[in-house]
């Protein structure tokens, strides 16, 4: 996400407030030396009891549940020189796939589509898409087996205020020529923005009636005519927005309802807002309940995308959001959604920016390194798994792909600054496999990751195996700071058997 209104910064502080006074996970210290007691027994380790209601599926999440984007603003200066046809990055990328590559943001609704050499510019701008720009992306996607979803202009308009489709039509009419296959489409980028970035207002009625005049123009092209749609693409899931647009008729129209969301600005640097389970917890109380909700109230069969996401917005905090720490808010969100019913999150962005989970070279940063192997371990039903408050557990079916059917997956993550214990007295007798990632030597700011203790990094551009620690039964222990993932592969769960 580019620089945002000043009023989404507001709305997003004000949001965030909650957390100004208690953040740290750390008790505090009181005159009889509490404190260095505390500290003392932490360092030895506690304990925490995991349980799984493994009976009752809470949600089936797919082999594209994750996803990732790239902003529309590198088209202006044709990807910024990325290395797309390179081997490391298409190593880097196939390892991803099956996966969904959404290419938007607030320059999607700048865009102008060159594709003849002759288009004008549209109400003065200059920003245009050329056909080489966009023979690159699509090659791409085709070379490393991903799906593309584009974010279409929004703001190209008539006199009436109704979506002008002339530019868009030029596209589809380019892309079905060369055959380019096109899986999904978005109309705009957080209309609830608009005013702040272009001055300009239109409403979810009127939004919701342009999705509509979108999908009578994907109909004239064969090609496209079944691509989805996911909208309204907001920055916020606030009723006016979200749930006005649905109403109106945009959930009769749209394949996916979508939002955004996004902790904080890139000036809250502190590095323990990014353990911080009050962190945390802000994304399910400000953002996921209210958009599951409101979609539920409108169309409760209608799926939810979280279609743009990372830590912080605009470009992400440096030396924060571009080390191990920032996994924390990436997989408790990705766990929150899975739980609830989510049934696509894209991650802001592939590169480009501090954020990214590839730099500006395409070497990978701690963030894909969990991406990967989160897509390998899960996939299909999510149960509700409970421990205590100070860390994070999840769980899923295995993913059938890479372990024996009825495999269960438990995720933990340990926020904290001394180690844990995991009990699953569930499965106390059972073999498991486990793949504990960490900082390098143990630092959360780290810009590399261990895997069980050895560092991952690419090998004459190949990836390494990712190989898992076969575990006798007993309790795991997970170091401080860190993820931890364990398959129980012998568990035969009942609901794990179907391979989704």
């Amino acid at each position: 996400m580019k620089p945002s209104a000043s009023l989404f910064i507001l709305i997003t502080f004000l949001l965030s407030f909650p957390l100004a006074n208690g953040y740290d996970l750390e008790e505090s210290a009181d005159a009889n030396g509490t404190q260095k007691n505390a500290t003392s027994k932490r360092a030895a380790g506690e304990r925490a009891t995991v349980t799984v209601d493994y009976y009752q599926s809470m949600n089936i999440i797919g082999s594209k549940f994750v996803g990732v984007t790239i902003d529309s603003w590198h088209f202006q200066a044709y990807w910024n020189g990325f290395p797309f046809s390179s081997k490391k990055v298409q190593n880097l990328a196939r390892a991803m796939a099956p996966n969904i590559l959404r290419i938007g943001g607030t320059s999607a609704d700048k865009l102008s589509y060159d594709m003849s050499g002759h288009a004008p510019p549209f109400n003065g701008w200059t920003f245009l898409v050329t056909p080489e720009s966009w023979q690159t992306i699509n090659q791409f996607v085709r070379d490393v087996g991903w799906d593309f979803i584009i974010d279409l202009n929004a703001l190209k308009r008539n006199a009436d205020g109704s979506w002008n489709p002339d530019n868009a039509r030029e596209l589809l009419q380019f892309s079905a020529h060369r055959k380019y296959t096109i899986a999904g489409f978005e109309l705009g980028n957080e209309y609830d923005m608009y005013q702040g970035q272009f001055n300009t207002t239109v409403s979810p009625q009127q939004l919701a009636k342009d999705v509509a005049s979108l999908k009578r123009l994907l109909a004239e092209f064969p090609a496209y005519s079944s691509s989805f749609i996911v909208g309204p693409e907001v920055a916020a899931a606030r009723p006016e927005y979200f749930h006005s647009f649905l109403a109106a008729g945009g959930a009769k129209v749209v394949d996916a309802a979508s939002f955004h969301h996004y902790y904080y600005p890139d000036t809250n640097t502190d590095p323990n807002l990014f353990t911080s389970i009050k962190t945390m917890d802000t994304f399910y109380r400000y953002a996921l309940d209210p958009a599951m909700t409101q979609s539920r109230q409108v169309d409760p069969q209608l799926p939810v995308w979280l279609s743009e996401t990372s830590s912080t917005y605009v470009n992400g905090v440096h030396n924060v959001a571009d080390r191990f720490v920032a996994g924390f808010l990436w997989l408790d969100k990705l766990g929150l959604c899975a739980l609830h019913g989510v049934k696509a999150v894209i991650r802001q962005d592939l590169y480009g920016e501090t954020y990214s989970i590839l730099d500006k070279n395409g070497d990978p940063r701690p963030d894909y390194w969990l991406t990967v192997l989160y897509k390998r371990i899960v996939r299909g039903h999510v149960f509700l798994a409970t421990a205590r408050q100070d860390v994070r557990v999840y769980s899923a079916c295995a993913n059938h792909q890479h372990f024996a059917a009825g495999s269960l997956a438990v995720y933990m993550l340990n926020p904290n600054s001394f180690p844990v214990t995991f009990d699953l007295p569930q499965f106390s007798s059972q073999p498991r496999m486990i793949y504990t990632l960490t900082g390098w030597d143990g630092d959360r700011l780290s810009q590399y990751t261990s895997l069980n203790g050895v560092k991952l990094e690419l090998v004459n551009d190949e990836l390494p195996k990712m190989q898992a620690r076969v575990a006798s039964p007993g309790h795991v222990t997970a170091p401080p700071y860190s993820f931890t993932f364990v398959v129980f592969h012998h568990a035969h769960i009942p609901l794990c058997l179907d391979r989704q």
